[in-house]
């Protein structure tokens, strides 16, 4: 019973366009609120009528009552109606289209039996409508349990008999099954089990040519037993009770404010004189406004003054329509498998899935016959056009951002010059560039252990961390001259062996930098550490080797297992 409209909005060049759907009954606001807008607006004028006709003539009567409706007036505005309702609204929303999404559709299987179980045989034929058959029954059982509509259409099992879904000696396996879980649990993925075993005995039959195509019909009418178990999941699982009690709390507590805060009250005016009020007249007549309002006179009860008596809440009336419409979308959203004129179209999918289904398994073995090319084995540029749908077309191609941009022809030009870079070289810049190239170590020599690596930002100064220490290798920085690095090893090859620091004096271009220059050799500590790891290596293979005698004696050839020992030789 869904209600579409969108056939009336295919443009938007019209005046007035959306306003056209202000006319439509079928699912509207007004038919959704109508009732309770004539019960509302009805008590309203009902106590106005009190008050002006009965209230007005008693003044202590009348004034309670204008002292109570400026007290709903004030405290009415405490009540969260907007984001309450938002909220609540667009939770209500995101569900109700989940639950569209979440509706199976026997397409996808069909289309799969007719390629993957072709044939014009009755038992290829059988199979695929037994096929088709089985998930609309497993549909339709999930159905009954969340729409209150198929349950009224298959109230009993003996229904779907009757109906053609299912045959009496399945409707017995079902009841069976219900005894045995004692109803408790829903059985509606127990045909779509039946689908799936005879097409496993279809393919030992061979109808089905390969494990393959067995495995994807399979699959999909798995996907649709799971969709299944979702929507009755939502059937199930509801937004939590006590959120729709406040929303719903919240917005008829706030129209019944409105009913006594939104009147058009008739307060006297007074005057002060000395320590009380005095009444200096009535409330100004809106046929007489000027004439009737007395100057610098106000009212006890705090109403305001310059709101005349209209009689008619126009505006009440757009926010009541504006709020409980709003509701009422959450109401009829909150269950779409009911009888509202927005909810989904059950009837029409139980009985579209099975004519569709079983027309694609009928249409299985029809084949058809190959056509010449209409186009000639030509390019087709653009398909032909009606007279009124000339009118319409489209752009040559889509405009893109770049469509647009234009350059000059010296613009254009490659460039092979970086001298008008605007990149920042300043040393002591946070990118600290230089920093990054002093990072770089050159090797110039294999005679001792030299390191030199960057550290400190402010004083530049070259240091050696102790992991980058490598064997028979000297490394120096890239930015330090030739020169200087000729000096220093022939400094360092007249030292002694051991742990030498030599700071060496940079005199280039730039300002002087510092470096720190460690000369290691291997001493007898590394020899004896290089014994200890192959002593460990030798005791690491002898006891690999016990543990794969251990191994073969003890029923690893048994298993059909044989081991190798470590297949990476203790390397990472």
């Amino acid at each position: 019973m869904t209600v579409t409209y969108t056939h009336k909005t295919h443009t938007a060049g019209c005046i007035g366009g959306l306003t056209r759907l202000l006319f439509i009954w079928k699912g509207s606001l007004f038919k959704q609120i109508f009732a309770e807008v004539v019960l509302y607006f009805g008590l309203y004028f009902a106590l106005s009528l009190v008050y002006r006709y009965v209230l007005f003539y008693n003044p202590e009567s009348k004034l309670v009552w204008e002292l109570f409706c400026m007290y709903c007036e004030k405290f009415s505005k405490v009540i969260p109606i907007s984001f309450l309702l938002g909220f609540y609204v667009t939770q209500v929303v995101s569900r109700w289209w989940a639950q569209f999404m979440s509706l199976p559709w026997p397409d996808t299987l069909a289309r799969y039996l007719a390629v993957y179980l072709p044939g014009t045989d009755n038992k290829s034929r059988d199979v695929r409508r037994t096929v088709c058959r089985w998930v609309n029954l497993g549909n339709v059982l999930a159905l009954r349990l969340v729409s209150y509509k198929v349950m009224l259409r298959f109230p009993s099992y003996e229904h779907l008999v009757e109906s053609g879904l299912a045959t009496n000696k399945e409707i017995l396996q079902l009841k069976q099954l219900d005894e045995i879980v004692h109803r408790r649990h829903q059985i509606s993925w127990y045909p779509f089990m039946w689908a799936q075993n005879l097409l496993r005995t279809t393919r030992k039959e061979g109808l089905i040519s390969n494990d393959w195509f067995t495995h994807v019909l399979i699959k999909e009418i798995d996907s649709m037993a799971n969709m299944n178990g979702m929507l009755i999941c939502y059937g199930w699982i509801s937004i939590p009770l006590v959120y729709t009690q406040v929303v719903t709390l919240a917005v008829y507590s706030y129209f019944i404010a409105c009913i006594f805060g939104r009147q058009y009250l008739l307060p006297d005016q007074y005057k002060v004189e000395g320590d009380r009020f005095v009444v200096v007249g009535d409330f100004p007549k809106l046929s007489n406004w000027t004439g009737t309002l007395v100057a610098g006179s106000t009212n006890i009860v705090g109403y305001d003054i310059h709101i005349a008596d209209f009689i008619i809440p126009c505006f009440t009336i757009l926010e009541y329509l504006f709020y409980i419409g709003w509701l009422k979308v959450a109401e009829t959203l909150l269950n779409p498998f009911g009888e509202d004129d927005d909810d989904f179209d059950t009837y029409y999918l139980i009985d579209r899935n099975v004519q569709v289904a079983f027309l694609m398994a009928d249409e299985a073995g029809r084949q058809i016959e190959m056509e010449p090319d209409p186009f000639n084995n030509e390019f087709p540029i653009e398909l032909k056009h009606t007279v009124v749908s000339a009118q319409y077309k489209d752009d040559i191609r889509p405009h893109m951002p770049t469509d647009d941009v234009v350059l000059a022809h010296e613009q254009v030009q490659i460039s092979d010059s970086v001298a008008n870079s605007k990149m920042n070289l300043n040393l002591g810049s946070k990118l600290n560039l230089a920093g990054s190239i002093l990072s770089t170590p050159i090797t110039i020599a294999k005679y001792h252990n030299v390191t030199v690596n960057h550290v400190g930002e402010k004083k530049n100064e070259l240091r050696i961390p102790s992991r980058q220490l490598r064997t028979n290798s000297t490394t120096l920085t890239a930015s330090v001259p030739e020169s200087i690095q000729e000096e220093s090893m022939e400094e360092l090859r007249s030292r002694k062996n051991g742990d030498t620091t030599e700071l060496i004096k940079m005199k280039t271009d730039r300002k002087p930098r510092r470096i720190q220059v460690i000369v290691k050799e291997p001493s007898e500590e590394r020899e004896q550490d290089k014994d200890k790891k192959d002593k460990k290596g030798e005791e690491r293979k002898k006891s690999l080797d016990e543990n794969k005698q251990g191994f073969e004696a003890g029923g690893g050839a048994a298993m059909g297992g044989e081991f190798d020992g470590d297949m990476f030789d203790g390397d990472w």
